[in-house]
């Protein structure tokens, strides 16, 4: 695939296949667009009729305008799907390479839309065109003065790129944006990602030097690993965020293991996104607080997580100091200067407080009451940003129309403005995490070296013996043999595995604390008796494991995503650990030093690290059995399941209690 886009989105003249006279057709308000954007280059309009269109003289088709380089040009396309597959032959005939396909009814709207689709790809491949959609909205690039798309923007350039799967959800924040005259750099609609996805955007912004964040709503992610390999590399120096649309859990209710139920694919991608290393957006709110809030990134400070508040509504300050803490922030100064404060007592509160070294950052929140001058309050607040440059404010006037003109005059300059305080502490809060997480992150390398032999075996004892290969330590376990029930090690546990038993306890499959032989033979005919049917398969068979004391139970496996290839899993393990949801998720690639990072967030973690003067256990060995299994993860991609529950954690060392393997 030819990815090099800087004529896509630079291009030195721009054709419209679908250009009218009529002005309520989608082809001629993008021309309109293209025109009023200030396009600098040649501008083509094509038409089967018309012979001048807009003031532009119109061609009846591609092969009739004449440029230097075909490869230099841009092809926008808006014309009836039954004729977008000619018009896609044309450009690759006469050289042609970027091509931007706005028409609908392709793979979105049946079996025949999918197979005018998957011709389009096929001649993409063939010829390396760039095509972006179909069934979208179009591209901005505001340096090249282009708007190629049917959605109004705002005039003013900006350093900020959204990308949008939706052409709807793209439209709205376009809107969002023109209203409040923010800057925007780039804006590309992903449609159906037939042929270009958001990992080939992404990675020609990277190298985008006016471009210092990136804003993606997603639907689907086509290549997981791909995209956090090219945001891994990105995220270090600029900011992406991700709005995942699609997040529930239906997906899990198939998975087999303690594992696949925990690590869903909807938690498969959260987890990937993040080990990218990108901001996690919750909702469409979050990604107007984040554009919100990155307006004044110059002013963040990295080193400070401390937010203070200067209010005139104590019980705003009281509900806005929960939220803090909440998120895991810290309360720096909360100044209540109560409710007939007026603009005077804000200027001087706020002086106060940043001429203090110590403090950084301040939300400001103002409730509308009778000595309140709320638009003077606005205008001494940007006077006051302007004397502390260095200094981060954000402000959240709660109120309707008695605040509007006050909010629009902090927007107007660039002071970061929140419907309600609460929203500013999260989004806050996401940006001090990323900037956390970049000190450390690592790169992810999709390039993985997997087994040539693919041998696994998801036998109980074959399994054991696959975990020792990768240097675990194993709880003596052997295949129980009637009449020699005096030669095992007291106490003991008999277990039933097999393809029956994958969930041992909820089949009374685990019987604990046997003392002698006598009790492990009645054990062993009550469990038969009681599984029958079960035991008629060899593949269903007994299990005697010598029985471990002095440990913390923990269970550790990975699960294999479609797209995000596996996703470890770490949490608190034993027979409740899918109700205690004590556990953390991590793409595979795990290093030592992450892994330690990732069990120190557990909740179980205190007690593991020795809390209240108790035993310390071994957090090294459990952190490098957690490398050890992301390993094996990587070189054996036909299994899709893996637990390991529970792996015994000790005072020295980690041993695995029992396995399950789904291939």
């Amino acid at each position: 695939m030819n990815l090099n886009l800087n004529y896509f989105f630079n291009p030195r003249a721009v054709a419209v296949v679908g250009a009218s006279n009529d002005k309520n057709k989608i082809g001629r308000q993008i021309l309109d667009n293209i025109v009023e954007s200030g396009f600098p280059g040649r501008i083509y309009p094509i038409n089967l009729k018309e012979k001048k269109i807009a003031g532009l003289k119109a061609y009846v088709q591609l092969t009739d305008f004449s440029e230097p380089d075909f490869a230099k040009v841009l092809v926008v396309i808006a014309i009836p799907g039954q004729f977008v597959l000619a018009e896609i032959e044309k450009c690759a005939q006469i050289g042609i390479k970027n091509i931007v396909i706005i028409t609908s009814g392709f793979k979105e709207s049946g079996r025949a839309g999918q197979k005018m689709e998957e011709a389009i790809v096929q001649i993409a491949r063939k010829n390396k065109l760039n095509i972006l959609g179909p069934n979208c909205l179009g591209l901005i690039n505001k340096a090249a003065r282009l708007n190629a798309t049917f959605a109004a923007a705002g005039k003013t350039a900006g350093s900020c790129a959204l990308i949008s799967q939706s052409g709807a959800v793209g439209s709205a924040v376009l809107d969002w944006l023109r209203n409040r005259d923010f800057g925007l750099g780039r804006f590309v609609s992903l449609g159906n990602k037939a042929v270009l996805d958001e990992n080939d955007i992404i990675n020609h912004l990277a190298s985008d030097k006016d471009i210092d964040l990136v804003i993606a709503y997603l639907e689907e992610i086509k290549d997981g690993r791909r995209f956090m390999e090219i945001v891994s590399r990105l995220s270090k120096y600029k900011p992406v965020a991700i709005l995942k649309a699609g997040m529930s859990e239906v997906g899990s209710r198939m998975a087999m293991s303690h594992t696949g139920s925990m690590a869903g694919s909807a938690a498969a991608v959260k987890a990937g996104v993040e080990r990218a290393g990108a901001i996690w957006l919750d909702n469409l709110s979050e990604l107007f607080n984040l554009l919100t809030l990155f307006r004044e990134k110059e002013r963040l400070n990295s080193e400070d997580k401390a937010l203070s508040i200067v209010t005139n509504a104590g019980g705003m300050a009281v509900l806005t100091a929960d939220e803090i803490s909440r998120q895991g922030l810290s309360l720096g100064i909360s100044n209540d200067i109560l409710g007939d404060a007026d603009a005077d007592c804000y200027r001087e509160a706020l002086h106060k407080m940043l001429s203090d070294k110590k403090i950084n950052n301040i939300l400001i929140i103002l409730t509308p009451q009778t000595s309140t001058e709320v638009l003077k309050t606005a205008e001494e607040i940007v006077a006051v940003a302007k004397k502390f440059p260095r200094k981060f404010l954000m402000a959240s006037f709660l109120g309707g129309e008695g605040v509007k003109l006050a909010r629009e005059f902090l927007n107007k300059n660039r002071i970061p403005h929140f419907d309600y305080p609460d929203e500013a502490v999260r989004i806050f809060k996401k940006v001090k995490d990323y900037q956390n997480t970049i000190k450390s992150l690592r790169r992810y390398s999709s390039s993985v070296q997997t087994r040539a032999v693919r041998s696994v075996s998801p036998d109980y004892l074959d399994s054991f013996s696959l975990l020792k290969k990768y240097g675990f330590s194993i709880i003596k376990t052997v295949k129980y043999s009637a009449g020699k029930e005096s030669s095992y090690k007291y106490p003991a546990v008999l277990k039933a595995t097999g393809p029956e038993f994958l969930h041992k306890s909820d089949k009374g499959g685990v019987v604990v604390g046997l003392k002698t032989a006598e009790e492990l033979r009645l054990a062993v005919r009550i469990l038969k008796k009681k599984n029958e049917r079960a035991f008629r398969n060899p593949e269903n068979y007994l299990v005697v494991q010598e029985q471990a004391t002095g440990f913390q139970e923990i269970i550790l496996g990975f699960k294999r995503d479609a797209s995000f290839g596996p996703i470890m899993m770490i949490g608190q393990g034993g027979i409740y650990a899918e109700v205690l949801k004590d556990f953390k998720l991590s793409a595979g690639g795990v290093d030592f030093r992450g892994a330690l990072k990732i069990i120190s967030g557990l909740k179980i973690y205190p007690i593991l690290n020795g809390a209240r003067g108790q035993k310390k256990y071994d957090l090294r060995s459990l952190a490098a059995a957690m490398v050890n299994l992301s390993k094996l993860a990587d070189e054996h991609p036909e299994i899709l399941e893996f637990d390991i529950n529970p792996l015994f954690v000790f005072e020295k060392g980690v041993a695995a209690g029992d396995i399950r393997i789904i291939v």
